[in-house]
């Protein structure tokens, strides 16, 4: 990164700031806090409002997505839109309300059959009341009924809905009934009121998911508008004001690889700049990665943990084959790699623009999965024929020796890249002892595990492997510190020892859980196939062809749903897993400090 501070006369800021965010490669420098102006604390309160509206919509939405011919221009059009979006919506929550009152009236009315309303009026004319009650079935008996000589409708639940014919005004309380409100509709009217509520819900309801197609296009250029204004306030917030604010100072970061041609613009312009020095230790420096698109799939996954700072070096690189092998050991099953790469190269496929780099981590996990299965044998919790054989190095007899092995590699690996980081960052001189411990593993290693390997190594090579451990052991405990006392060195040497022994081995051992986390799997697979086959009857039991057809659907049912739960666990232990292996063990070897910011650019989007 190269920075920059500009010197702008006041009256010329705005145009200035519009040149820089049409060359958009500019990473403004931000020293005031902009959540204190009033003016961008109302665009963040906007498009929250705008956030909970695409919320409010999200039930109406479809794949049918219209684009806009006309975004919204100001502020203005897109309140306007918001209002209208709530009022429709509000329609649509009164209908409900409505509906739902007229169900409820409808089922207390319901029991009292087919009635005129018009018909309790006449009655009142004449001197009499119908009074309506309810009563558990069990109370009303022969005798309730012939001493207060009520009439019965309809038994509902359990209850007794009963009528009482009695002169106007007499008392209307009978004991261990209870009195109902007489219904001031027939159920005939109520149903078609409902009905007619329906039809009007409905026709709201297909109205908004019709409208909500062209309003979720109007929304997002309506939050782009809010986030441009945004950013632009926030940028202008940051030019510091000189000589009576007459001048305003501004200072960004810019790419090495745009910077020629962002210089060349704003001397054309005729603004005056000046590339400033930095000190990356003290000032926090944009990060911009620049990966393969294999490694850009698992900057995700960097993200996750920390992106690292100005003075350190990417590791997407070397991390992203090791949590693939990883992923694919805990996996541990080439079906589940299959299926998993199959559904994202789908949903990729059918993307239309935007970014993809989420299912491109799919796609490379699962078809690393299917990989790392087949060669430990193992689909859809079948175990393979070759999975059997003895002398097959990846059986299951050997996998764990081979997860320790394999972590043993990437720690190793991380202590090379922690020496090769301090050599950037110190010096050449201060990066000699960590390539000594590492070069020290590594010839101790072939010397004592190779003879149990069965593989002897030639005389000459033994002696050049003593003289490398030798020579890595001088450096190690003498030249850890350049420059410090050679007594400190090697106390700081003796510590190291003990640092390096107790971690390697705990560390190694952590990998262990590869193993077993794949063999987990697989298991469970294989029980829910076991499962599965027996539901089916066997072949020469007499079993009738119905019995057969039950079977198979029992054992698609068991198969489906069983593989279904064991794909959710290992998609879980084969994410969280690797993360542990790869972020813990290996970047704590490697050293790393984490901490960058990301580089964004101040453009319009």
């Amino acid at each position: 990164m190269n920075k920059y501070a500009f010197l702008v006369f006041h009256s010329d800021y705005e145009g200035f700031l519009h040149k820089l965010r049409s060359l958009g490669v500019l990473h403004v420098n931000e020293q005031k806090d902009s959540r204190e102006v009033e003016e961008l604390r109302s665009i963040l309160s906007e498009r929250s409002h705008v956030k909970d509206t695409l919320s409010a919509l999200r039930p109406y939405i479809t794949d049918e997505a219209i684009e806009t011919s006309q975004p919204i221009q100001n502020e203005a059009e897109g309140k306007a839109l918001i209002s209208e979006i709530e009022g429709e919506l509000k329609r649509l929550s009164v209908q409900d309300e409505e509906l739902a009152a007229l169900r409820l009236e409808a089922t207390e009315v319901r029991p009292w059959g087919a009635f005129d309303p018009a018909a309790i009026s006449q009655l009142s004319n004449a001197g009499y009341a119908l009074s309506f009650f309810m009563i558990p079935q069990a109370r009303f008996t022969e005798a309730f009924q012939a001493e207060y000589d009520v009439v019965p409708v309809a038994t509902l639940s359990g209850r007794v809905y009963f009528v009482h014919l009695h002169a106007a005004g007499a008392s209307q309380t009978l004991p261990e009934a209870e009195h109902v409100a007489t219904p001031k509709r027939s159920i005939a009217e109520l149903e078609g009121l409902v009905a007619e509520a329906e039809a009007a819900r409905a026709q709201q309801l297909e109205k908004l998911t019709e409208q909500t197609k062209l309003w979720q296009a109007q929304l997002a250029s309506y939050d782009l508008l809010l986030e441009n204004r945004f950013t632009f306030g926030r940028t202008r917030l940051q030019g510091e004001r000189l000589a009576d604010e007459k001048l305003l100072l501004l200072e960004g970061f810019v790419p090495m690889d745009d910077a020629p041609a962002f210089e060349a613009a704003l001397e054309e312009a005729g603004y005056y700049f000046r590339q400033v020095d930095f000190d990356p230790e003290t000032e926090r420096v944009p990060i911009q990665l620049k990966n393969n698109a294999f490694a850009r799939c698992f900057e995700f996954i960097t993200g996750l943990f920390s992106l690292p700072n100005y003075q350190e070096i990417d590791q997407t690189y070397l991390i992203a084959p090791f949590f693939m092998l990883f992923f694919g050991m805990c996996f541990g099953d080439a079906g589940y790699g299959l299926l998993l790469f199959a559904v994202c190269t789908y949903f990729r496929l059918r993307s239309k623009g935007g970014d993809t780099s989420l299912l491109g981590l799919g796609q490379w996990l699962g078809g690393g999965a299917f990989v790392v299965g087949m060669l430990m044998g193992g689909i859809f919790g079948i175990e393979l024929p070759w999975a059997h054989n003895k002398a097959y190095i990846f059986n299951q007899d050997n996998m764990m020796m081979i997860s320790v092995i394999i972590g043993l590699v990437q720690i190793l690996l991380g202590k090379a890249i922690g020496a090769y980081k301090k050599g950037l960052q110190k010096g050449w001189r201060h990066s000699l002892a960590g390539y000594a411990w590492v070069l020290l593993l590594v010839a101790v290693g072939l010397i004592y595990a190779l003879p149990k390997a069965s593989i002897t190594l030639p005389q000459p090579v033994t002696y050049i492997l003593y003289g490398i451990a030798g020579l890595s052991v001088l450096v190690a405990f003498f030249y850890n510190s350049p420059g410090k006392n050679p007594f400190i060195n090697f106390g700081s040497g003796l510590w190291s020892t003990y640092e390096t022994a107790s971690g390697l081995l705990g560390d190694s051992l952590s990998y262990i859980r590869l193993f077993a986390i794949g063999l987990t799997g697989g298991i469970l697979g294989s029980v829910f196939n076991q499962l599965a086959m027996s539901c089916v009857p066997e072949a020469g039991s007499g079993a009738s062809v119905f019995s057969y057809i039950i079977g198979w659907v029992m054992a698609l049912l068991v198969l489906l749903f069983g593989h279904g739960i064991n794909f959710g666990i290992a998609m879980i232990g084969a994410f969280v897993h690797p993360l542990r292996l790869t972020f813990v063990e290996y970047y704590k070897n490697s050293e790393f400090e984490g901490g960058g910011k990301p580089y964004t650019p101040f453009t319009r989007k």
